[in-house]
């Protein structure tokens, strides 16, 4: 069977199955149906059979439909440079970021763009580079600490800019508690890489639903709420890549949880029930036993009177986490990140005191994510 009667006979077919794959972008399924025949052209084994060659041809364009839905995966939702929401005086932040970019050079540009515009993996932009994937990162970091320098020295605002995720648990409050130390507070829902980068420090805020057990490999047995693990799932891609990018943080209650999860921890589904503490933690206030040579201990001294709202607790400490302060029935209350600059989790609520225990937390980190390096 000659090379041409194949394609005549397979290329319909390979591109409803591209576009199957695809959700039906049939522009997409068209250019990679494409490039799937030109690499047959290229690189198909002549010598086997009919049916070998249109396995090797169908099985070709389904890998170049993988790599374009890990592509999709990882783009930005915005351009570095477009608009998201104007900044106080009336200035647009993308101006900035705009500004930011015609002050890198050619290089940084472009590997921003390939990485974070295009979505591209360290390992393509080696290959396309023809260097190694090592020295591909360190070029594409090299590059993003120059955006993310030039752009706040370029910045209208000199408030650093607080990241609040929140699923609905009193969020002005949580604004008016941040903005208080000085913080200039967007509230974020699916972010994109350009959100983060552009970030000085981050806020996760409790919820009126349990977090899946799933996310902690636990069969769900006293899960109270609405669960949603997709959700779940995607804020604990969130906090992973606050940790990765060492953004300055503050877990509550939800927050606090989730980033013991992503350090590899576990909960308790409901402390009573489990025997953690024959004490309920569903809503009041109870004392702090703050541990000495923790920073909780330099904000808020050997105790304090806080507020909580909770049935479930940190179990299992995750990686790289130490226990900052208990409650007198011995639950765990506060974790700091041992390997970050500036990373807490809260059991309670800061934001209910803004006044009082709550506002050196606040300062703290206002203060880290004033001081953020590029």
């Amino acid at each position: 069977m000659d090379f041409e009667t194949l394609i005549g006979d397979e290329q319909d077919g390979l591109t409803r199955r591209l576009a199957a794959v695809l959700g039906g972008d049939f522009g997409a399924a068209e250019d990679l149906r494409q490039e799937a025949l030109v690499r047959a052209w290229e690189t198909l084994p002549r010598a086997i059979d009919r049916a070998g060659q249109r396995a090797w041809l169908h099985r070709t364009a389904s890998n170049l439909a993988v790599d374009e839905l890990r592509r999709r995966a990882r783009r930005l939702a915005l351009p570095l440079d477009q608009a998201v929401e104007p900044s106080v005086d009336g200035v647009q932040e993308p101006d900035a970021a705009r500004e930011a970019l015609s002050r890198l050079n050619a290089h940084e540009r472009f590997l921003l763009l390939l990485r974070f515009d295009a979505g591209f993996a360290h390992a393509e932009i080696a290959r396309l580079l023809a260097i190694s994937e090592d020295a591909t990162r360190k070029r594409v970091a090299r590059a993003r600490a120059a955006f993310i320098a030039a752009y706040r020295e370029g910045r209208a605002d000199p408030q650093p800019l607080i990241l609040l995720f929140s699923h609905g648990e009193r969020p002005e409050a949580y604004v008016g508690w941040l903005e208080r130390a000085g913080a200039r507070v967007r509230k974020a829902a699916t972010p994109n890489e350009r959100e983060l980068a552009l970030a000085d420090g981050a806020v996760f805020t409790g919820g009126v639903n349990d977090l899946h057990s799933c996310v902690y490999h636990e069969a769900p047995r006293m899960l109270r709420g609405t669960l949603d693990l997709q959700r779940d799932r995607a804020d604990v891609a969130v906090v992973s890549a606050l940790v990765a990018l060492d953004l300055p943080f503050v877990g509550v209650c939800r927050g606090h949880q989730l980033l013991n999860i992503v350090c590899g921890g576990s909960l308790y589904q409901d402390v009573e029930a489990d025997g953690a503490t024959r004490h309920s933690h569903d809503v009041g206030s109870h004392r702090l036993r703050i541990h000495a040579g923790s920073t909780t201990r330099s904000l808020l001294g050997r105790t304090a009177e806080v507020h909580s709202e909770h049935h479930q607790a940190v179990r299992r400490l995750g990686r790289k986490l130490r226990v900052a302060a208990g409650s007198p029935d011995g639950l765990i209350e506060t974790v700091e990140h041992t390997d970050r600059q500036f990373m807490l989790g809260l059991q309670w609520h800061p934001e209910t005191d803004p006044d009082g225990v709550g506002a050196p937390v606040a300062q703290a980190l206002v203060d880290a994510a004033s001081r953020r390096p590029a």
